[in-house]
């Protein structure tokens, strides 16, 4: 029978007799500024009464203890004496070696410094060189931007403390979070356990901590291949990481899941792969999954990525456009697509997606969770072999998806709010004007401002004849009265009267600005007809067409 140990005992004293270490798998420092101050006002406010801060899971390894749960607060109050011994150091106080040599490191006559408290792979340099240490390293992963503000922020408590209270509440604090400051120190005797224990002390936690409960009940499953699924986990957590951000590992996971079984919202994807996945193997073939399809996710996240090298550039094209309009409920299907689709099917797939996302925008046909659900069941049916091709792809979703008119309607009249919604419009309609392959100054988008031609603040709307103030609030956001203007051009006559805006136009490189020179006024007729003549564009510019 595995042993499981409860101990009551001070925080301070648990670091102190132990050393401990963050495995390789474990998440970086998550504490923002909130978390850390939450708890030094428990200190301060508890002080000097018993005051119980949570549990720690740990797995005995001999010669260190290997934390389960607990990493944070651990971290934290490390931090905590880092800066009492920098204080004490500051004020030339003889103590600052005592702080440094009981609760930051342990020398022996026949080894080196050890720390006390290693952090994962990711943290551990940083936080040595520049908490334990005190070098100027720079910041440039997440979980250092918080680690280096955690203990700028207990660095100002303890000064603060220091200087109301003096040195005496310091060695007091000390004395207090050493002896005083509780946790339960829960023991296990091998890993299974102590992932067990893990699920148990937070299955009711919130959504932050999900990527942890489906990440150690997977560890759990693993039984004895667990070695073999930390690698696995480190692996593909690590690559998105250091590509993107934490955060972003529970969204792939997410993604991922939807793309096989259907749409999964956050809050119940813990309890889906729990329900699902029960036995080692299919812990297994999870993970293994998820480590060989990072790829794939890094590349839908970034149009640079190697992996679109051998891909016709509209496929990069159409990445960078998803990313553009911030559009992430079609990532299941585009998963789903990537992993199981020929590469000529991906690129007319990929424009299906793009139609399909700009027409329902225009539309509003679906709302975003019921686009997201369709994206999802469109990938499980390609997962499940039932969708093979682009065309396959069309056809199952083709009565879902705004039809000609629909969209051309809807684009006759709509309004934008969102620039960077409208840019990604006009340049589509830009393009379309252009018989050449030759895109002038809509190649490089950052030599292009977003025109309002009927002026958002308009100086005197009287200088525009049938414009009056209920009008101009209808029509100064319709895609008609929006336009591409070069940034040479004069920007002081961004809010002139028509007349003169036509000379500056006159000399734009941009078409469908130049083309407004043809109009001998602006108002709320001349919006309507360039409005229509743009939606008779867009219509084929987002076809449904699959003849590529």
């Amino acid at each position: 029978m595995p042993k499981i140990d409860f101990e009551s005992d001070g925080i301070g004293h648990f670091i102190t007799d132990n050393f401990l270490r963050v495995p390789i798998f474990q998440r970086s420092y998550a504490w923002e500024k909130s978390n850390v101050q939450d708890l030094l006002e428990d200190i301060r406010n508890s002080y000097p009464e018993d005051y119980f801060i949570g549990t720690i899971v740990v797995t005995n390894k001999n010669d260190y203890l290997e934390i389960v749960d607990g990493q944070q607060r651990l971290a934290t109050m490390n931090m905590f004496f880092a800066a009492t011994r920098d204080l004490m150091r500051e004020n030339n106080n003889v103590k600052a070696n005592m702080i440094e040599n009981k609760y930051l490191f342990e020398e022996s006559l026949r080894e080196d410094k050890k720390q006390k408290l290693m952090l994962n792979d990711i943290d551990n340099d940083f936080y040595l060189k520049t908490i334990i240490e005190q070098q100027d390293i720079a910041t440039t992963k997440e979980s250092h931007k918080r680690i280096k503000a955690a203990y700028e922020l207990i660095k100002d408590f303890v000064k603060s403390e220091f200087a109301n209270q003096g040195i005496d509440h310091i060695y007091n604090l000390i004395e207090y979070i050493e002896k005083d400051l509780k946790v339960i120190i829960v023991s296990a005797s091998d890993e299974i356990n102590a992932f067990t224990i893990f699920e148990t002390l937070n299955d009711r936690g919130l959504s932050l901590s999900q990527t942890d409960l489906i990440k150690n009940y997977l560890f759990n499953k693993s039984d004895n291949r667990v070695n073999e699924t930390k690698i696995k986990w480190a692996r593909f957590t690590g690559a998105i990481e250091a590509a993107e951000n934490e955060d972003e590992i529970l969204q792939y996971i997410r993604y991922y899941w939807s793309s096989k079984n259907g749409l999964t919202r956050e809050k119940q994807l813990f309890k889906n792969v729990k329900n699902k996945i029960r036995t080692k193997n299919q812990a297994i073939a999870l993970l293994t999954n998820l480590d060989t399809n990072t790829q794939l996710y890094l590349a839908i996240l970034n149009p640079n990525h190697s992996y679109w090298r051998d891909y016709p550039s509209n496929c990069i094209e159409y990445i960078r456009t998803l990313r553009e309009l911030r559009l992430t409920q079609n990532r299941p299907l585009v998963l789903a697509i990537l992993e199981r689709f020929e590469k000529r099917e991906i690129e007319k797939a990929l424009k299906l997606i793009i139609s399909w996302s700009v027409r329902n925008l225009i539309t509003g046909t679906i709302g975003a969770g019921t686009l997201e659900k369709e994206f999802s069941n469109q990938a499980k049916l390609i997962n499940d072999s039932k969708i093979k091709n682009a065309l396959e792809l069309r056809n199952s979703v083709i009565n879902i998806i705004p039809t000609d008119e629909q969209f051309r309607k809807s684009f006759e009249i709509v309004t934008l709010s969102k620039n960077y919604i409208a840019r990604y419009y006009l340049t589509e309609i830009e393009k379309s004007y252009r018989k050449t392959t030759e895109l002038g100054p809509i190649q490089n988008p950052e030599k292009i401002n977003l025109e309002h031609i009927l002026p958002v603040d308009p100086l005197n709307l009287a200088e525009w004849s049938n414009v009056d103030e209920e009008t101009h609030k209808t029509y100064y956001k319709r895609i008609g009265n929006l336009t591409l203007l070069d940034k040479k051009m004069n920007s002081e006559q961004g809010n002139a009267k028509f007349d003169i805006k036509k000379s500056m136009y006159s000399d734009s490189e941009v078409i469908i600005t130049k083309n407004l020179c043809s109009y001998e006024k602006w108002e709320a007729a001349e919006i309507e007809k360039r409005q229509k003549e743009f939606a008779e564009k867009a219509v084929k510019i987002w076809s449904l067409a699959n003849d590529r």
